[in-house]
């Protein structure tokens, strides 16, 4: 019995010797983490953006009058050039009113003649009245009643001369409705739409209702992206900052291009989980030429807003926070301060200084798609943990690391 007990006591004796040597070994091993070189690199901030390229000048043809149309002399495609024949609306209306109003014109030419004579025959009773009444052969009521005629005549002579005027009005807009139903090229540049034919009806536009857009003309020699920019990253974004266009017609080609108009309003979007985003216009001009370009192409375009020449720099998964309380070097100060600092999230990278991985805190600049500048609280050579993510986010100041360089920087 003794002997059973006794050798029960051994076995257990072994596990617990076994757990020990176990534990032991597990603290003796370090994390297995990546690491790169803090080194000197060129970086570019961009920011990305979608929208589709247009012309930066093109002019929509409307119907300024309802007719049909009789005659279209262009075709979809056709290069234009200022005040060329384009199409005819029916003219045959118009051109009745210009008659019209023409002939009215004239009457009204007659009648101010006719009211001319009268006035000056009026003009000459009224004074051969006054002669007659000086010489006493007139008396105050035969003088009254001449002047009052001489004053009748005023009247109808300038009323004639305003019926004039009227038609003349009148006549000046029946010819410019009877020139716009003859429509020329405002602008030179290629029709990219031609929305009627021959036979159909132009209707024109009201207050509330748009009128019928004719065909489209633009100018190809000058193409414009624009793009919706997140709030976050427009305000990097200043007018003539360089950017590159890539068109999904054209994937293998780039384009240079220069911001030329910033949104001041919010263009407001609701997703499907009923969170609001907040984007702003950007307006960028392509300075390169484009063959064979077609408005409404499908564009990327990177936006470069900064840039830094042999700026320290550190990759992006280094960068990472830890609360104050959780930091060695801070953590007294976290203590004595409260809760609430102890809680406070701290910017850092971990350094690797021999095998252990400490926290450093520092500020960083601009980004690039894989790096960020250093500003401050790191110096080149040293070493950061750049992976992988998981190890960054479990790992605590001064702890054990197994450090082996990142792929990215063995290349």
């Amino acid at each position: 019995m003794k002997r059973k007990h006794w050798l029960l006591i051994a076995v257990g004796v072994v596990i617990v010797i076994l757990v020990l040597v176990n534990l032991r070994a597990r603290c003796g091993r370090g994390l297995d983490v990546q690491i790169e070189e803090v080194k000197e690199r060129d970086i570019s901030m961009v920011i990305s953006a979608s929208g589709s390229i247009r012309p930066k000048r093109q002019v929509d043809v409307s119907a300024s009058s309802m007719g049909k149309i009789t005659r279209v002399a262009v075709e979809e495609g056709q290069r234009v050039k200022k005040g060329q024949f384009l199409m005819q609306i029916d003219p045959v209306q118009l051109e009745s009113v210009v008659l019209q109003i023409n002939a009215a014109l004239e009457a009204a030419r007659s009648n101010e003649r006719q009211t001319f004579a009268q006035l000056q025959k009026a003009k000459s009773d009224l004074e051969r009245t006054m002669k007659l009444y000086e010489q006493g052969w007139r008396t105050d009521e035969e003088v009254d009643a001449a002047r009052a005629n001489y004053d009748i005549a005023i009247a109808n002579h300038e009323a004639a001369e305003h019926q004039i005027a009227q038609q003349e009005a009148n006549l000046k807009s029946a010819r410019h409705n009877l020139e716009e139903v003859t429509i020329e090229a405002a602008m030179d540049g290629i029709i990219t739409r031609l929305n009627v034919e021959e036979g159909e009806s132009a209707i024109m536009g009201t207050t509330n209702i748009p009128g019928t857009v004719l065909m489209t003309i633009a100018d190809l020699s000058a193409i414009e992206t624009e793009v919706e920019v997140d709030e976050t990253e427009v305000v990097h974004i200043d007018l003539g900052d360089l950017a590159k266009v890539t068109l999904d017609a054209f994937p293998d080609t780039s384009y240079a291009g220069r911001v030329t108009e910033i949104g001041n309003s919010p263009i407001l979007s609701t997703s499907a989980t009923g969170q609001q985003g907040v984007d702003f216009k950007v307006v960028v001009t392509i300075t390169d030429t484009i063959p064979n370009v077609r408005p409404g192409l499908s564009a990327d375009t990177e936006i470069t807003v900064a840039e830094r020449e042999d700026a320290l720099s550190i990759p992006i998964q280094s960068l990472t926070v830890r609360r104050r309380r959780d930091l060695k070097e801070e953590r007294a100060d976290s203590t004595a301060a409260g809760a609430e600092e102890g809680n406070e999230e701290i910017e850092g990278v971990f350094v690797v200084e021999g095998d252990r991985a400490r926290f450093r805190r520092v500020e960083v600049g601009i980004s690039s798609q894989k790096y960020f500048e250093v500003v401050s609280g790191l110096e080149a050579g040293e070493k950061v943990v750049s992976g992988n993510y998981r190890a960054i986010r479990d790992l605590r100041d001064g702890q054990l690391v197994n450090a082996s360089e990142s792929r990215d920087e063995k290349e």
